[in-house]
């Protein structure tokens, strides 16, 4: 056999590999793009983004323990805001009492919940009422809403947030989930092992290879 043919076999064979090669990383990413985004993207989040560092929350909780952002770095947080008066809230209230169950023993994970009411007695009887406790999580108390609002802009509730170890915030949630959800700690823990859709959310301005993968479920 003379030396082009076994040169063109050569290249062949080289292209081959590389096509294979190809294929495998592409198949590869396209798997760690689902497995990062799937869940994040059916929790439908109203802003997600990897550049806002989450500003520090100083309060009291209604058993007179401090409530500091700052103390729970290292965690992955799931912040609430919400108040006595939503309806929404109470709804949602049930869920959040159950997640809390469920992360209180992993020292990845942090609750915290921040209530822009005035009287502890009126949180812990809407607490009792709708999540069959007087104490199923933490909460703190803003009534002038000076860190709720001033801080992080809410007004309407309830809104949670969800941020990382570094104090980054990664995903916000407007209204309310179902926190017990396999979906919601499916996010929670993508979050806490680094794992990072890749996809901006601010407002209605939304890009990132992510938000393609959301729009491709139909969940965006």
């Amino acid at each position: 056999m003379s030396s082009a043919p076994i040169r063109a076999m050569q290249v062949g064979f080289i292209l081959g590999v590389a096509a294979l090669a190809y294929s495998f990383v592409g198949s590869a990413r396209d798997g760690e793009l689902r497995r990062t985004c799937t869940s994040l993207c059916a929790l439908g989040p109203n802003y997600a983004g990897d550049n806002r560092v989450a500003p520090d929350i100083q309060l009291t909780n209604i058993d007179g323990t401090p409530a500091r952002l700052s103390d729970l770095r290292g965690k992955t947080v799931v912040l609430v805001f919400w108040s006595s008066s939503c309806s929404v809230c109470k709804k949602q209230m049930p869920s959040v009492a159950h997640l809390a169950q469920e992360i209180k023993n992993d020292p990845r994970y942090a609750l915290m919940t921040v209530a822009v009411d005035e009287s502890a007695d009126e949180v812990r009887k809407v607490m009792k009422q709708h999540a069959g406790s007087e104490n199923p999580f933490p909460v703190a108390l803003d009534p002038d809403s000076k860190w709720v609002m001033d801080r992080y802009g809410t007004k309407l509730f309830p809104e949670t947030w969800i941020i990382d170890p570094s104090g980054v915030i990664r995903a916000r949630f407007d209204g309310a989930r179902d926190w017990s959800s396999s979906l919601a700690l499916d996010v929670i823990d993508e979050v806490a092992t680094g794992g990072v859709c890749p996809m901006d959310i601010n407002g209605q301005n939304a890009s990132g290879e992510g938000v393609k993968l959301c729009r491709s479920q139909q969940v965006m």
